[in-house]
């Protein structure tokens, strides 16, 4: 058994939480119906709310339902079949958590959270000194939440920091968390879960002069390639040098936070007033828009707006069929979006205040979720919705960008929702057991200002802003089966690296970010090389997560950069590493030099078979100087074959259209010396079988181990295979689907060793 295995198994099990006993989860029937109304008081100015009437209920428009307790609430909350809803933590459990915005995990699997209890109405001075009120004589705390006995349910709350101003988004980091609070990004120090002295990271941001508490900054995130990204609403910026304005996702890195330098960028456009970015487990992210703008958007490369990328559902009411929410309440009251029933009868509206969106990025639920499951929340609904994504494109060829299908009916298009009208779902994020981890916001009143009286902040001043209550909720499978929780804080470099294996996207970040952390040494660098140098496998979703955390844990280190000249030959072979995953992420993460230049040329990543590698190819080219000259031609080639992403994939074909176009050394012409294939068992060393759609490898005699590139004549990757020689197998044994009569092929044996042909695959056969 190699080291990596064993580390793997022994982290699996040292580190894993027992089960012990039940948390609250469904003991009956929802009480809605009896649960008792109330009459709001005429000081809300219910009169003035743009109140559309439920076609489903009776209700008087001026009455509020009751709120329920955590254990009659729980009973009204819907899951697709084979998936329930447990109650992790709620304002009964210790602690009393209340008004929980927005939370995170660390490396030991505990839940970090905000609780802005001074939202919405109140307004901050947008400068000033680290001792002004933003840090003293607030009402609002950041907190880290427990389950010490692995019994599945909250039973310990650390009050982090307390007294603060309005924090509204989280994230940890190394040595710390850092927190957004309108106009600064802060940086807390972590004392033993007690907070240092806070240091302002960049100030002046999301606090114009029209200042709104809702239009800030929010959904703070560590990215894959180590940046950390945020979301802002409509506000705009006072500080120079820092854009974030109007729904852009920026990113940015620090001095204070261990990085060589302190760097904010902006990332795209995209809806006004975001709340939200979700990521793959390749590293693409995807932001949420509220306020009646598309719920899913994906920002496909730095400097675009990002993309709308919703279809149209099949049966979905007229209107805006590709952005209708099924709410499954009687009781809700609406602003934005339209409004009708569907065929099934349910009440349906466009989105309202969608928020806090993630990916389901761990293997706990069923395949189909895997990383291809996007979650937005939308509070005013009551609910969480769920997107399928599928690669975009045309017939064979993957276009640049994905499509989002909503399915009809709250039995499909919800993960989450519920009867009671005080549930507001405002966040989704896969938790460190493999859970989708829902924070339910519990306010009747989700929206900020449909209405007038308007209060400091920009919001309706409202008696429902009820801030006592909050609830964590664990979707799960039916069997309440969940993955082993970790603790990663002691563990060693070994340990680290192993958990670029585990299935949770949560955990890998982790081990990578601490890996950071704790520098680059002989020992580390080995481990990563051996993952970067002989990992060939793909997995379900067509990635390879130990290359990519390998590779950008010395993105992170700086070794790509500072030691190019080990690394360089190694980034060059990625890019015909047969994961898509990995071959974008390689283009992603090597430098900006002539010498990349040369690999993206010379292995043809421009005419790559997957329309998300030729994207990343040409936004490399586009970023290099003195880069080889002119790429026009081959962005007229693949214009058209994904045209709902032509304002992304166009604009990387036109930023990098002073290129040539690539010229593979296995095209038509210069690919002999070796006669084509058009039988079985054409040479001894490398032998394929003819199918009509494409060929198999048969079985090998002197081929060494090495990597199978099959190509158009064009020079675009068709497939991919590596060889073992050992085992004598391949890690893909079959092609299928190719439909031209020639391909050419190009086999590099790791003892040196160039083999190229053509391969005809006969239309009779």
């Amino acid at each position: 058994m190699s080291g990596l295995v064993r580390f793997s198994i022994f982290i699996s099990v040292a580190f894993g939480l027992s089960e012990a006993a039940t948390p609250i989860q469904k003991t009956g029937d929802c009480t809605v119906s009896t649960i008792g109304r109330y009459q709001a008081p005429d000081t809300d100015h219910w009169d003035q709310f743009r109140i559309v009437p439920n076609p489903l209920t009776d209700f008087p428009l001026s009455t509020i339902q009751n709120p329920m307790t955590p254990a009659q609430s729980v009973n009204c909350i819907v899951t697709p079949p084979g998936l329930k809803a447990e109650l992790w933590a709620s304002e009964e459990n210790p602690g009393a958590i209340a008004y929980l915005q927005d939370f995170t995990f660390d490396e030991r699997g505990r839940l970090w959270g905000v609780e802005p209890k001074s939202y919405p109405n109140i307004i901050r001075p947008a400068s000033g000194s680290i001792t002004d009120q933003k840090f003293v004589g607030g009402t609002d705390r950041i907190i880290i939440l427990e389950d010490t006995d692995g019994d599945k349910v909250m039973d310990k709350l650390t009050v982090f920091r307390d007294g603060l101003n309005m924090p509204q988004g989280i994230e940890v980091v190394n040595g710390g968390i850092v927190v957004s609070m309108v106009p600064y990004l802060v940086f807390f120090p972590n004392h033993n879960d007690t907070a240092g002295t806070p240091q302002i990271l960049f100030s002046g941001m999301g606090s114009n002069a029209n200042f709104d508490t809702h239009g800030g900054i929010n959904s703070l995130m560590y990215g894959l390639d180590n940046w950390i990204y945020g979301h802002s609403g409509y506000n705009s910026c006072t500080a120079s040098g820092v854009d974030c304005s109007h729904g852009r996702m920026w990113r940015f890195r620090h001095t204070a936070l261990g990085y060589a330098k302190t760097e904010f960028q902006s990332w795209d456009e995209g809806p006004a007033n975001a709340h939200g970015i979700g990521q793959m487990e390749d590293g693409q992210l995807f932001q949420s828009g509220a306020t009646g703008s598309p719920h899913i958007n994906h920002a496909a490369r730095q400097g675009v707006y990002a993309i709308d990328i919703r279809t149209a559902m099949p049966g979905a009411p007229a209107g805006n069929p590709a952005n209708v929410f099924y709410p499954i309440t009687g009781d809700r009251y609406l602003w934005e979006g339209s409004t009708g029933k569907n065929p099934q009868g349910q009440f349906t509206s466009g989105t309202t205040a969608v928020s806090g969106m993630d990916f389901y990025t761990s293997r706990l639920f069923p395949k189909k979720y895997w990383n291809r499951f996007a979650f937005n929340c939308e509070g005013a609904s009551k609910l969480c919705n769920q997107d399928s994504l599928v690669e975009s494109g045309n017939g064979n060829v993957t276009g640049s960008t994905w499509k989002s299908i909503r399915l009809p009916g709250p039995e499909r298009a919800n993960i989450f929702a519920s009867k009671d009208a005080w549930v507001a779902p405002i966040r989704a994020r896969t938790g460190p057991d493999g859970a989708l981890w829902i924070l339910d916001w519990y306010n009747y009143l989700f929206l900020h200002n449909p209405a007038d009286p308007r209060g400091p902040g920009g919001a309706w001043e409202n008696s429902l802003r009820v801030k006592t209550r909050s609830r964590v909720y664990r979707v799960t499978p039916a069997d309440e089966k969940t993955e082993p929780v970790l603790n990663l804080a002691s563990a060693t470099t070994q340990q680290l690296v192993a958990v670029f294996g585990n299935p949770n996207l949560l955990w890998r970040l982790h081990a990578q970010r601490l890996l950071i952390g704790k520098g680059y040494t002989p020992e580390l660098g080995t481990l990563l090389e051996d993952i970067l140098a002989n990992d060939k496998t793909v997995d379900d979703v067509g990635n390879n997560p130990r290359v990519v955390h390998a590779l950008w844990t010395l993105s992170g280190l700086g070794r790509l950069d500072n030691d190019s000249a080990k690394w360089n030959p190694i980034l060059s072979r990625l890019l015909l590493h047969p994961a898509v995953g990995v071959r974008r992420n390689a283009l992603r993460a090597m430098p900006r030099t002539s010498v990349s230049a040369k690999a993206i040329s010379d292995r043809c990543s421009v005419n790559d078979d997957h329309g998300h590698v030729r994207l990343q190819a040409l936004v490399a080219l586009s970023e290099i100087s003195g880069k080889p000259a002119g790429l026009t031609a081959l962005w007229n080639t693949y214009r058209d074959v994904d045209s709902s992403a032509t304002s992304a994939f166009g604009s990387a074909g036109i930023a990098a259209s002073a290129a040539k176009p690539c010229t593979p050394a296995y095209d038509a012409v210069s690919i002999a010396p070796h006669a084509p294939v058009s039988q079985a068992q054409p040479r001894d060393d490398l032998r394929f079988s003819l199918r009509r759609d494409g060929f198999a490898m048969m079985p090998n005699g002197r081929l060494a181990s090495g990597e199978l590139a099959v190509f158009d004549l064009r020079g675009r990757a068709a497939f991919r295979s590596s060889y073992q020689a050992g085992s004598a197998s391949w890690s893909r044994p079959t092609a299928q689907g190719l439909r031209e009569p020639v391909y050419a092929y190009e086999f590099r044996g790791r003892d040196g060793t160039l083999l190229r042909g053509r391969i005809s695959l006969l239309s009779n056969l």
